[in-house]
């Protein structure tokens, strides 16, 4: 059976396990999570800085504090806005980075697509002996013991594990943390 498109023509499979194997699975890591998580924390971050700017310029030891009193001479609240602004605009674009560097695991019962930075790697039920986890990462074994492929993988072991046995490969118990 083909695997499910996503975007325009349909819903967006991302992070969806269907439960009957004879249809695709597709696992990835949910875009709003990364970019919640990488825009939060660069928005927190650009108003942490116009903190540390601050305290930077009250301790006497601390040498180059003049980039610390350029970003103090901005009045408020534009400093405030400006700093946190800055920090959004890095989060989107860490956010971006992380959506792309994320991988995406489609399973059917004939193939195993593993898509990462829009390059994907398409492997046939019979060249999967055996998928595990090593580390923090996904690792196909092929047939003579070789490996297929090792990507670095985000996505929940468990729901992995359970869509690989969902599909017939075989899965390997967790080799480290």
């Amino acid at each position: 059976m083909d695997m499910e498109k996503s975007g325009p023509s349909g819903p967006d499979p991302r992070g969806r396990t269907v439960a009957d194997s004879g249809e695709a699975t597709v696992l990835a890591e949910p875009v709003w999570q990364l970019m919640l998580v990488c825009v939060g924390c660069g928005s927190v971050g650009g108003w942490l800085l116009t903190l540390l700017a601050d305290l930077w310029l009250s301790l006497p030891w601390v040498p180059m504090k003049g980039p610390a009193r350029l970003l103090t001479s901005v009045p408020e609240p534009w400093l405030t806005v400006g700093a946190v602004a800055a920090g959004l605009a890095l989060g989107v674009l860490v956010g971006f980075t992380a959506v792309y560097e994320s991988l995406t695991v489609r399973l059917s019962d004939s193939r195993v697509v593993l898509t990462i930075r829009e390059s994907d790697q398409e492997f046939t039920h019979d060249e999967i002996a055996l998928a595990c986890r090593d580390g923090k990462q996904l690792v196909l074994v092929a047939p003579d013991g070789g490996e297929l492929a090792r990507e670095k993988c985000g996505l929940p072991w468990r729901r992995l594990a359970e869509a690989f046995a969902a599909h017939g490969y075989d899965w390997g118990a967790p080799q480290r943390s």
